[in-house]
């Protein structure tokens, strides 16, 4: 006999952070449903951090992870640095790091003029079902490179498409020397064009 699990999966009709209320409340509910304790986001400037912690309340672990110094998106973590001690204070877990679908390889693609890089691959797969889908794969690695999440753990993890949040699944994390490990389990919302 096989199983089959039936759930309901928001698409929204556009991307963006106008979808951002929605997704958290969908990432909130499936962990109080389901008993996991850990949402991973990304997060620009820490506001989607904030607002996810005032939802998620003391009982889910908020993991905000966000640009590393090196990143060309100054004015971000700058943004980020200033509301650093609120994120702190509310209890979120912050971790700052290379982007784990770019990293290095990026120093390769800007001197060598070429895009032709698999994580590059791996990122364009990952956009085909939406840009926040790239970015929740990137901020779990992320997370787990940083030691605050482990891949024998499902957890949440929320990606965007710029500012906020628009997707949300359930994941089973990686590191990034184990990539092909990952698994995306469940779709909870995401965007669809």
């Amino acid at each position: 006999m096989s199983g089959k699990l039936e759930k309901k999966i928001i698409y929204f009709d556009s991307q963006g952070e106008h979808n951002t209320d929605e997704a958290l409340d969908s990432a909130v509910a499936y962990c109080r449903g389901s008993g996991l304790r850990t949402v991973v986001l990304a997060s620009s400037t820490g506001a989607t951090a904030l607002k996810l912690k005032q939802k998620a309340g003391a009982d889910i672990a908020v993991i905000a992870v966000t640009y590393g110094a090196g990143t060309r998106f100054a004015e971000e973590v700058a943004e980020f640095n200033k509301n650093q001690a609120a994120l702190l204070a509310a209890g979120i877990i912050i971790v700052r790091g290379v982007h784990a679908l770019s990293g290095v390889e990026r120093t390769f693609e800007n001197k060598y003029k070429t895009g032709f890089m698999p994580l590059n691959l791996v990122s364009d797969t990952l956009r085909l079902f939406s840009q926040g889908m790239k970015v929740c794969v990137e901020v779990s690695i992320m997370a787990a490179e940083a030691g605050r999440i482990a891949p024998a753990e499902d957890v949440v993890v929320l990606g965007g498409s710029g500012e906020g949040a628009d997707t949300a699944v359930l994941m089973k994390p990686a590191y990034a020397a184990s990539l092909f490990s990952l698994k995306i389990k469940e779709i909870l919302c995401m965007p669809r064009g």
